[in-house]
C-alpha cells in the first residue's frame, strides 16, 4: 500500500530527518515498490534478496539500499500497533563492502569536461570538481551562500561546512544573481534532476561511466596531490570519518614516488631536530 510509504517518509520529517534522507529513502522505496511482484507490503525476504542481487550495483550501492529497506519495514512493524505483522528484511545479513579503486576523474577527464559541457553542467561540474560538492548540495547551492572567501554548503544530515572558494570557482558564480546557482529553465532543481542531466551530459562528451560525483573525487585526489592532509580533505569533503574520506583519493605510481623521494638516506634523521 503506497500510503505506507507515504506515512513513513512523513514520520522521517517529523523526526527531523533531512531533505536528502527523505528524497532518496523515497526514491528507494517508490521504486523497490514498483519492482517487486506483489510490491513492499506484501514482499518475501527471497523477493528482496532477489532484488539486491542486482549484478550492476558495487557493493557500496547495495549496501545503502539495503539500508533503507531495513529502516522502512523496522518502522513499519514497530509499535503497539504495527502496519505489518512480519519484517521480510529481518533475516537479510548486511551486505559486505568490498574494497573499490576510487572513482576519480583524472586531470584529462576534467579539462575535457571543462572545455565541452555547456552550463548548467559545467556549472556543476565545476562546483563538485572546485569545491567538493555532491549533486544534492550543487541542487541546493545558491549565490548567496558564496563570498569571495568562502562558501557554506548545506550538506548530508542537515551539517553544514564552510570550504574556502579557489578563484576559478569564483569566476564562474561570482556574477550571478542571488537564488539556485543550477536552474532547469528558471526553476529549482533537485538532486535526482542533477545526477541523471550531468549524467547524460557526460555521455555525450564521450564518458559514459562518469557521473557528477566523480569530479568530487578529482577534487579530494587534487588537494591530496597538493599536499593536503586527510584531516583536513576530511573536513572539506563533509566527511565524519577519515577512513570514507581514503574512498575518494586516487594516487598513481608517480605520487607515491614523489612521497618515497622525500625519505632521507638511512643513516640520516627522518626528522630535523629541534633548534636546527
Amino acid at each position: 500500500m503506497t500510503h505506507f510509504i507515504d506515512d513513513h517518509l512523513t514520520a522521517l520529517r517529523a523526526e527531523g530527518r533531512s531533505p536528502n534522507t527523505v528524497d532518496s529513502r523515497e526514491e528507494l522505496l517508490r521504486r523497490l515498490d514498483r519492482d517487486l511482484p506483489y510490491g513492499l507490503d506484501e514482499a518475501s525476504t527471497g523477493e528482496l534478496q532477489r532484488w539486491l542481487g542486482n549484478a550492476d550495483w558495487t557493493s557500496k550501492t547495495r549496501e545503502t539500499y539495503w539500508c533503507h529497506i531495513v529502516a522502512y519495514y523496522r518502522w513499519c512493524t514497530k509499535g503497539p500497533r504495527p502496519l505489518l505483522d512480519y519484517d521480510p528484511s529481518q533475516p537479510m545479513a548486511r551486505p559486505r563492502v568490498g574494497r573499490h579503486l576510487p572513482r576519480v576523474a583524472s586531470d584529462d577527464q576534467l579539462a575535457h569536461a571543462l572545455a565541452n559541457l555547456h552550463r548548467p553542467m559545467l556549472r556543476a561540474v565545476i562546483l563538485a570538481a572546485g569545491v567538493g560538492m555532491r549533486a544534492s548540495e550543487v541542487a541546493q547551492a545558491r549565490r548567496e551562500d558564496f563570498t569571495r572567501q568562502r562558501v557554506v554548503i548545506h550538506g548530508k544530515g542537515d551539517k553544514m561546512r564552510v570550504v574556502p572558494v579557489p578563484d576559478d570557482v569564483w569566476e564562474e558564480i561570482g556574477d550571478c544573481r542571488d537564488g539556485p546557482l543550477i536552474t532547469h529553465y528558471g526553476a529549482p532543481v533537485d538532486r535526482q534532476w542533477v545526477t541523471i542531466t550531468a549524467s547524460r551530459a557526460l555521455t555525450s562528451i564521450g564518458f559514459p561511466r562518469l557521473t557528477l560525483h566523480w569530479f568530487r573525487g578529482s577534487y579530494a585526489t587534487r588537494l591530496r596531490r597538493s599536499g593536503v592532509d586527510t584531516i583536513a580533505i576530511s573536513a572539506l569533503l563533509g566527511h565524519s570519518s577519515a577512513a570514507t574520506t581514503q574512498r575518494y583519493v586516487q594516487l598513481d605510481e608517480d605520487d607515491l614516488a614523489a612521497s618515497v623521494a622525500k625519505l632521507p638516506r638511512l643513516n640520516q634523521p627522518a626528522r630535523t631536530p629541534a633548534g636546527h
